[in-house]
Parts: structure tokens; C-alpha cells; sequence
């Protein structure tokens, strides 16, 4: 399962003594795994270098590691046997706790021949971001990450109203530490309030290039879990989290340019939309299907992803459409050269957000390669149209359950090209153990089970 030799850079010794000024003493390193748990590393900060050189151990049954903790198999993987090495990015560590020394760095995976391991999902975005360049496009993203307070009984901190004052008064204090700490951490963000569900908050974050902004993603959860136990609250970022409640998105949105030019705007075709756009648009709506294994991919997930809930429920897209899976966002007059961005709303907090993005940039460039004609966009709320003219008009929901979903990712040609088989492969695993375990299992004990683990 290796890679051509690659061998990871020098570990900069000039930044791990800036990070040991600045207070470091434990570094946490985390990955996320094909369940979408974020798992963790930490050694001492003296140590950093020797991590980032030679790695830390890793077990290759991770690749197939259930959120529940169990070890499913594969053809190739689940065994006992076999070796990773996880190696630090000490280019994007940061010291996020200065008084109690701590740091975090996102961690890569390699073989032990230091080659990069090909299901390492950090490298999986990483080779969509190059193949963009090939095609002279660059990529910013940026999260929208909605998630759950509770407190300690389980209750919701806030019953509402959605974007209430009051909700804010309440979690003032909350908020201001919060965003003191993401800014510590060096978190960019745009947006902080209270969301439309109980307990529920939402933060946007500043967008970057591809890579980078995953590892900001993935730098705030943990900025806002340490927080919200500081105040004695639990944090949950699960797709559902309280029976019968709207549930928590991650929207992704990104923008993209092509010799300097934002290609959402500006153009001939539609709603302002370049060729490249239109067809960057296309790819991403056509396989929307297929994708939900990797944007929806838990048992909790279809209780969100549902009509009316403004989660992006059918595989189409419109101008400011929140029920299309694909919302076109024009921005304000004036700033639409740089500010118009596409937003995907099918995706929730239990996927890899590193598989997340490489999806949606790789379908989106495979509608530019193969020069893919954008559908029409859908202007009104594509449940409230009668199902047979949405049949003749292309509009499907997307699936409703996760088998559904997982017998679309694993005959995904597509998918299979961005993501590789073997990690299709692993996915699919990973949350088919899911399905069998737990079908018949009473909602609130799969809800629980979901909210506790992300």
C-alpha cells in the first residue's frame, strides 16, 4: 500500500522553537478517520521534531475503525498486522493554550518507508488541490459549523427563539472566551450566533485555500469543545442531536478562480455564471447522488436530511435556493467579483471534512473535463413541485437512508477516481457496520449514540 517515495520535508527547526517560545509543552496531533471521528496523537513538545522526522505509530485497522470503536475488515484492511507512521505539519501547528502549553498540528499518514499512505485523507484533498491547479483554477473554502450546547443534565442551553437576543444574552460569556480562543488559535471567523434549533450556535469561518481550510475546521472543533467545558457545557456537532429537531449542518462553501477571475460571476451564462463555472456547478448537482455516502454518512444523518429543512434535500440548484443541495450566492452588488461562492448544504458534522471537500472539488472538476452542461436551476421549493415534473425536469431527492446512500458511493465510477477504491472501499465498511448494528435500534439510543461520539 505504498506510494512512490516521497519522503516528508526537513522538520523546520526555526518554527518549533517559535512554538516552544510561545509556551509549548504537549503537542496534540489529530486525524480524522473514515468514521469521521476526530482521533488523536499527543506527544511532548521536546519530541515534536522527532515526530514530524520519523512519525508516530499508527495501526492500519484505523482505516476501517467504526464510531463505535469496532474494527470492521475489508479485503485489505482490519487486520492486526502492519504499520503507519502519522507525521506532524509543523508548518500549520499553532500553540492554542499558551498558559497550559498546549499545541496542535494536524497529522499526515505515511508507511514506514515514508512514503505518503494513499488513504491518508489530508493527501486525498491535498491531490484535488493540485489537480485544480493543472487546470488553472484555484479554490478558497470555508465552514459554517452548526453544533449543540448542553448542559450537563443533557438539556439544550437555549430553547430559542431561532437568532434570538436572548439566546445570545444567555451565552454571552460563552461566545466572548470562544471567540478570544479561536482567535488565539488563529481561526479566522466571519460569523457567531444563536441558531434555529435549542442549544444550537453557529460559527462561519474565514475561507482559505483547500487544505488549509479543513485544518481550520477541524482546529475550531476542538477550540470550541475545550471552551464550551470550560463553561461546564457539552458540545455535540452530530447531523441530529434532539429528537425531532432540525439537526446540525456543515455547509461548505467555495469559490473558485481562473486567471484571476472569480468564474461564478462575470460570465454569459446564467445568473452571471462562466462556462467553467456553469460546468464546475454541473458536476458537483449530477453526482450529488452518489456523494451522500461521503456528505451524509451515519445512521442519524437521514433524520436531517429531509424536505423542509432547509439541509439540501434534492439533487438540484438555484440562486439563494437553501432547500437545493447547491445554493448559488451571488453577494451584494458591487462585491460579487469577490464574494460570489457556491455552497453546498447536504453535509453533516459526522462526515471526514478532508473527504468532504476532495469530493466536492473532484466532482466539480470532473464537469470541467468533461465540459458538462449545467441543468436549469431551480427557482422555488423543489418539494413543492408536483413529483412527476420533477421527474421530467431531473430533480431527484437524494437518498433517504444510508444503505441507499452506500449502494450509490460504492458503484460511484466517479468517486472511486477522487477518492480511490480502496478507500471507497473502506468507507463503505466503516459505515455498512453501521446499518447492521444498528437498524434496529430505538431512535433515541441512535441519536444518543451519534451525539456523543461527534
Amino acid at each position: 500500500m505504498s506510494t512512490a517515495p516521497t519522503p516528508p520535508p526537513e522538520p523546520d527547526t526555526t518554527r518549533i522553537a517559535e512554538l516552544a517560545e510561545a509556551g509549548a509543552r504537549l503537542l496534540v496531533g489529530t486525524f480524522i478517520d473514515n468514521a469521521g471521528i476526530t482521533r488523536v496523537k499527543t506527544v511532548p513538545f521536546d519530541r515534536a521534531g522527532t515526530a514530524a522526522r520519523s512519525g508516530i505509530g499508527l495501526s492500519p485497522a484505523f482505516a476501517v475503525m467504526c464510531l463505535d470503536d469496532h474494527v470492521t475488515a475489508t479485503g485489505k484492511f482490519g487486520g492486526p498486522v502492519g504499520d503507519l507512521r502519522l507525521l506532524p505539519d509543523l508548518s500549520t501547528a499553532t500553540v492554542i493554550d499558551a498558559e497550559r502549553g498546549i499545541a496542535w498540528a494536524p497529522l499526515d499518514q505515511y508507511d514506514q518507508e515514508l512514503a505518503r499512505f494513499p488513504l491518508c485523507q489530508r493527501d486525498v484533498l491535498r491531490r484535488q488541490e493540485q489537480q485544480a491547479s493543472e487546470l488553472e483554477l484555484a479554490f478558497l473554502a470555508a465552514f459554517e459549523i452548526e453544533f449543540t450546547l448542553l448542559t450537563s443534565s443533557g438539556a439544550p442551553v437555549h430553547t430559542g427563539p431561532g437568532y434570538g437576543l436572548g439566546p445570545l444574552l444567555d451565552l454571552e460569556a460563552f461566545a466572548l472566551d470562544l471567540l478570544e480562543a479561536l482567535a488565539t488559535a488563529g481561526v479566522g471567523v466571519g460569523t457567531l450566533h444563536p441558531e434555529y434549533g435549542p442549544g444550537q450556535v453557529e460559527i462561519s469561518l474565514a475561507p482559505r485555500t483547500p487544505v488549509a481550510a479543513v485544518d481550520q475546521y477541524v482546529l475550531a472543533r476542538l477550540v470550541i469543545g475545550r471552551t464550551a467545558r470550560r463553561h461546564g457545557l457539552t458540545v455535540s456537532f452530530a447531523p441530529v442531536t434532539l429528537a425531532d429537531e432540525i439537526g446540525n449542518g456543515s455547509h461548505v462553501h467555495f469559490s473558485a478562480t481562473q486567471a484571476g477571475h472569480n468564474v461564478f460571476t462575470g460570465g454569459e451564462q446564467i445568473h452571471g455564471l462562466t462556462t467553467t463555472g456553469a460546468q464546475l456547478i454541473a458536476g458537483v448537482v449530477d453526482n450529488s447522488c452518489a456523494a451522500a455516502g461521503v456528505l451524509t454518512p451515519t445512521i442519524a444523518s437521514y433524520e436531517r436530511l429531509q424536505p423542509g429543512h432547509w439541509s439540501g434535500a434534492y439533487a438540484c440548484w438555484g440562486l439563494e435556493n437553501r432547500e437545493a443541495a447547491v445554493r448559488l450566492i451571488r453577494g451584494s452588488a458591487g462585491t460579487r467579483s469577490a464574494s460570489a461562492n457556491v455552497e453546498v448544504k447536504s453535509i453533516d458534522g459526522a462526515s471526514n471534512p478532508y473527504l468532504v471537500l476532495a469530493t466536492i472539488l473532484g466532482l466539480g472538476l470532473s464537469g470541467v473535463r468533461e465540459e458538462r452542461t449545467l441543468c436549469q436551476p431551480v427557482e422555488e421549493n423543489p418539494d413543492a413541485i408536483p413529483a412527476q415534473t420533477r421527474a421530467d425536469r431531473g430533480i431527484h431527492q437524494l437518498p433517504t437512508s444510508l444503505p441507499d446512500a452506500l449502494d450509490r458511493l460504492e458503484q460511484s465510477k466517479v468517486l472511486r477516481s477522487i477518492l480511490g477504491e480502496d478507500l471507497v472501499d473502506c468507507l463503505v465498511a466503516v459505515r455498512r457496520h453501521e446499518v447492521d448494528t444498528y437498524t434496529e435500534t430505538p431512535m433515541h439510543q441512535r441519536i444518543q449514540l451519534v451525539r456523543d461520539r461527534y
